[in-house]
């Protein structure tokens, strides 16, 4: 069983880290903190995903507090991200570029505004969170990770969005199993290393897909040499995925 104690420490613990952050980002702008500040509240999505299964169904209520501090920040890492991979692929395009920036720079004033009001909602989605939770049935959770796993399996058979979606649900498989007793995280028996180096892979797929798609044929972009990376980066994807189902437990 995961106890009610055990949830609210989990819990109690995600809000401090994700105000932390908060003021961090507010001192200095750094990209470091806004990437950790949306990694903790993925992880209290993907917990709530199970608490609204097996316990609690006011939770995802109660974390919708979170969005718009969420997606505000994903304005930013997504400007970020851009302009990474058009490092990454020596694209020449200023114009873009010089878009992209703005962005950030609009996105981060914009976040950097209403961070009070972020940190007003962040106390109050963690309050609730933690008063709401019920203890969780060891046999919820279990089947809550075996359905989770075979709608894994079926996207992963998939291509574009599904592959990416595919990866989400693995990395809340990874976030929620962190939480879980040592045995019954041992029972469920999870690979995390396999499933880590599968997510890592979709990850870079989908970079390279994303980038592709956005300048596949414009000037100054070498097309030949970015179909290629991302053909090669599905074939590994391909590999790691098969026979998902057997690979992703240890004792399999």
């Amino acid at each position: 069983m995961l106890s009610r104690k055990k949830q609210r420490r989990y819990l109690s613990k995600k809000e401090r880290d994700w105000l932390v952050q908060l003021d961090a980002f507010g001192r200095s702008g750094d990209s470091e903190a806004i990437h950790k500040l949306r990694l903790g509240i993925k992880k209290v999505r993907a917990f709530v995903e199970m608490m609204k299964e097996c316990s609690d169904r006011k939770a995802p209520k109660d974390f919708a507090l979170l969005k718009k501090m969420f997606r505000q920040a994903g304005k930013i890492r997504d400007a970020e991200n851009s302009l990474r991979l058009m490092e990454r692929f020596h694209l020449d395009m200023g114009e873009f570029r010089a878009e992209q920036e703005r962005l950030r720079v609009s996105a981060t004033a914009e976040f950097k505004r209403k961070i009070s009001l972020y940190r007003k909602k962040g106390k109050k989605a963690g309050r609730r969170l933690q008063a709401d939770v019920l203890s969780i049935r060891t046999e919820c959770v279990k089947d809550w990770f075996a359905a989770r796993l075979i709608k894994i399996s079926v996207l992963l058979t998939g291509a574009g969005d599904l592959l990416h979606e595919a990866r989400k649900r693995i990395k809340e498989l990874l976030y929620v199993q962190r939480v879980l007793p040592v045995a019954l995280a041992e029972e469920i028996g999870l690979n995390r290393d396999y499933l880590d180096r599968l997510q890592e892979a979709i990850g870079q797929w989908h970079d390279t897909a994303v980038l592709l798609t956005a300048y596949a044929g414009k000037e100054g972009v070498d097309s030949g040499l970015m179909f290629q990376e991302c053909k090669d980066k599905e074939a590994m994807v391909r590999g790691l995925a098969g026979d998902f189902y057997k690979r992703a437990h240890e004792y399999a």
